[in-house]
């Protein structure tokens, strides 16, 4: 059992260490371009996100208010 653990995680030492020179020595300059793609979409995304946050949460407020006045209306009559 110890000895599958510290298997493992020699594997896993060995695999980040190439990884990481792969990276900063042969692929660096793909990782940047990929960089250069995603970065874009994912910050149009976030924003349409923080878009349909906030206005569902005006909505939601509006609707609070609509009903809180509602209620009030209806205790006054009465």
């Amino acid at each position: 059992m110890i000895v599958s653990n510290i298997l493992g995680i020699i594997i896993g030492v060995v695999v980040f260490i190439i990884g990481l020179y792969l990276l900063l020595f042969q692929w660096w300059s793909m990782f940047v371009r990929g960089l250069m793609a995603v970065v874009p979409l994912l910050l149009i995304l976030i924003g349409v996100g923080v878009l349909i946050y906030f206005i569902s949460e005006m909505k939601s407020k509006v609707g609070i208010r609509k009903e809180e006045a509602s209620a009030s209306g209806e205790k006054k009559s009465e």
